[in-house]
């Protein structure tokens, strides 16, 4: 019998050890996608301010007024690209009916559509798949 008390010991520590793994593992994956939320959610956070501030410029007649709203639609791309990078990596069937139905418009709007970047580049993917 005292042999088998360190074995039974020993075995309980290693399915510890390998649940530990798992569950630290698990933890990590959800850390990195807590942090990626968190950053996005900063991300608009400065671009809603960023009109705000805009919105006050436009009310002065300010000069760098433009400069600011390219700052603001170039923000709007790069986090829209991320959204749809993301849709686009995860195989989203909700996404794919989105973006027929945005390339349908596209179609319909060539001039409008061609002046938003974003919209464009969204039409442009769906091309190429």
């Amino acid at each position: 019998m005292n042999t088998y008390v360190p074995l039974i010991l020993t075995t309980i520590v290693t399915l510890s050890t390998i649940i530990y793994t798992i569950c630290s593992i698990q933890l990590w994956r959800t850390t990195q996608a807590a942090a990626e939320i968190s950053r996005q959610a900063a991300l608009g956070n400065l671009w809603a301010e960023l009109n705000r501030y805009l919105e006050m410029l436009r009310q002065q007649d300010a000069p760098e007024t433009a400069f600011i709203q390219k700052v603001s639609d170039l923000m709007l791309e790069f986090m829209i690209a991320n959204l749809l990078t993301n849709a686009i990596q995860k195989n989203n069937q909700d996404f794919e009916e989105f973006r027929r139905k945005v390339s349908a418009l596209v179609s319909e709007n060539e001039a409008h559509a061609s002046k938003i970047p974003w919209v464009a580049r969204l039409a442009e993917q769906r091309r190429r798949h």
